[in-house]
Parts: structure tokens; sequence; C-alpha cells
């Protein structure tokens, strides 16, 4: 094997490894790097190299091979444009029932509505849909391909409040800081330090009784080492109550694990925690261009393989007529080979030779 085609080789692998690994993880940010992208144009520029000199460098064989690397160049080609003109991965945050329109990608995505019950088990599906097509389900762990963009769900952190007052009448949950206005879903999206700990924090209100709560997540992990939590045993959220002015009301502060009822500040509270999905959106080669390539490449490997010792394989030539021309010319053959001067030399001599 020639220095040149190894060099092809090497660079062949490293670039559809890098390109195909956008599928795999095509979250990964490393992707729309100027690294990256200056590790395939390296590998470009040696496919190309290759392919214009095949021939002349490494024979017959070299020039079949060029078609391969020309395949490979394709692929590669697909990764850098993904990863310089495709957007960075984004995540869409919708609260349950409501409608997130994605027009760069031709979708709506629909997030379900869901109860206590379903935050805990953290199983809902975000469903996508497209003019004139069939629904796309998303669910946990489920990866879909749209054109050249990559979906899936990724849970995020999330409780489902429930107020009650004195008489057992159900409060109305409003959140006047999140765009779901009405929704009784936390999703956690700032951190503060309390006790030497950074908390995932929100906060709900409830018009009823002119209250506003401040909420703060505690981990399992947490409420084991906080003094304050004896005897909780999971998952908890901090209570932190104020009046319609935001002063704190007396006594207003409270722990409550997961799905356990809390009375405080003249209310019955409770905060099922789990996860809700939100949607991950990624960049990837368009999938046309790297099928293209994939074949290109095939069908130069295959024909390289045809070429083997030299020469292209095949069937072995018929020699059965070119023995019996040789034949017939050794018969023909027999005797003098030049008549006139024998004959010239046996009139001199008076005798034959």
């Amino acid at each position: 094997m020639t220095s040149e085609r190894l060099v092809a080789l090497v660079s062949a692998v490293a670039g559809i490894a890098l390109t195909l690994a956008q599928y795999v993880v095509p979250a990964w940010a490393g992707f729309h790097t100027w690294q990256y992208t200056a590790a395939q144009a390296l590998v470009c520029v040696v496919l190309f190299a290759y392919a214009r000199t095949a021939r002349k460098t490494d024979g017959e064989r070299g020039a079949r091979l060029a078609i391969a690397a020309v395949g490979a160049l394709v692929i590669a080609a697909a990764g850098i444009g993904s990863g310089l003109l495709g957007p960075d991965t984004r995540t869409v945050e919708s609260a349950p029932g409501t409608v997130s329109p994605l027009p760069d990608v031709g979708v709506a995505a629909f997030f379900p509505i869901e109860d206590a019950a379903g935050i805990a088990r953290g199983d809902a599906h975000v469903l996508l849909r497209r003019r004139d097509a069939d629904p796309i389900d998303v669910g946990p762990g489920v990866r879909r391909y749209i054109g050249a963009t990559a979906l899936e769900t990724v849970d995020k952190l999330a409780a489902y409040v429930e107020a009650w007052d004195d008489a057992g009448s159900h409060l109305t949950i409003t959140q006047p800081t999140n765009a779901a206005f009405l929704s009784p879903v936390l999703f956690f999206p700032q951190t503060v330090e309390i006790a030497g700990k950074s908390l995932a924090s929100d906060a709900f209100a409830t018009p009823a009784l002119h209250r506003q709560v401040k909420t703060f997540y505690f981990p399992k992990d947490a409420t084991r080492t906080s003094a304050a939590m004896h005897g909780v045993t999971g998952p908890a959220v901090l209570f932190a109550v104020d009046d319609d002015r935001g002063r704190l009301l007396p006594g207003g502060i409270g722990f409550a694990q997961s799905g356990r009822d809390l009375r405080l500040g003249g209310m019955r509270l409770r905060a099922t925690v789990g996860s809700y999905p939100t949607l991950e959106i990624s960049a990837i080669p368009y999938p046309p261009a790297v099928g293209i390539g994939l074949l290109v490449l095939l069908g130069g490997l295959v024909y390289a393989a045809m070429y083997a010792g030299g020469r292209v394989a095949g069937p072995a030539p018929d020699t059965s007529g070119t023995d019996k021309d040789q034949e017939t010319t050794a018969r023909l053959d027999i005797g003098p080979k030049d008549p006139v001067k024998n004959f010239s030399q046996t009139d001199r001599t008076g005798s034959p030779l």
C-alpha cells in the first residue's frame, strides 16, 4: 500500500466518523466550533489531493479508489456544512397544554396537559404536527429526524402545585412572571443560595387569598443533610408565603415532602415533584448528501476490489485459436528461409547446400 493511499484511507475514516457522530450526539456544542471545521477541512484537502493525482501516484487501482475518495469527500463536506451553517442546539420549553410553532423545522410542537401523577411519572410525550403529514410522537428517550434537524425530549425538573383554602375549596394557581399564567406546573428557572446550598426556585400566587408563594426545590440528597427537614425522606419543597404586598406572613415558611400536604399561611399546599419534557432541537448533516456520499464511496470500493494483481478480474482469455495459429506457422517455416539466395549459391558451386 502506497503512503498516499494510506493517508487518504485514514483521512476518509476520520471524516466519515466525524460526520456520522452528529447523528449520534447531535446536541454536542463541539460540532459548531472552528476546531471541528478545521479537522473536517483538512480531511477534504487530503481526499481531494489524492483523487486528483491517484492515477499518477497509485496506478490503475488508485484511479478506481479515487471514486471512493470523492464519496468520502462529499460526506465530510456535509459535516462541515452542518457545523458552519446549522444553528446551535436550542431547547424549547413550554407549559402543559400549549403549542410552540417551529417554522424553521416546519412543525408545531404540542405539549400535553399533565396532572400531578403524570408529572411524578415523567413520561409525557411531545407531539409534532406537520402540514399534510402524519404527526410524529417524541417520547422519552426517542429521537426523531426531520430534514437536517434532530429532535428529542429532555426531562426537566418540574413540580405540580395545588392549593386549598381552610374550607377545602380548590384555589386557582397563577404565575404572574410566567408566560403560562394559569399553569400549575413550576419549572424552577432561577437558582438561589440558601444555607450554602444552590437551590432551584420558582413562585406562584393564589389570587383568591391574596397570597404570593415562593418555592425552593430540595433534592433528595439535600433533605438528608438538612437538620430542618428531619423526617423528610425524599425530594421536598420549601414554601415561603407572602401577602399581596410581598411581606412574609408570620409562620409562613415550611417544608413539604413531594406529594404531601402542608398547612401554611391559611392554605393547604401540596407540591408533587417530577419532570416534564422539553424539546431539544439540533442541526445534523443533510441526510440526502450523506446518502449520496455513502453510495459513491461503496461503489468506488467495489470497483477497486475488482482490480486484483495488476489486472482487471474477469474470465481468462481464449488461447485455443492462438495455439493452432502457432502450429500452422511452424509448419510453413520448415525449409530454407531464402530460396532465391540458396539457388544462386547452388548455381555457383555446382552442388546443393
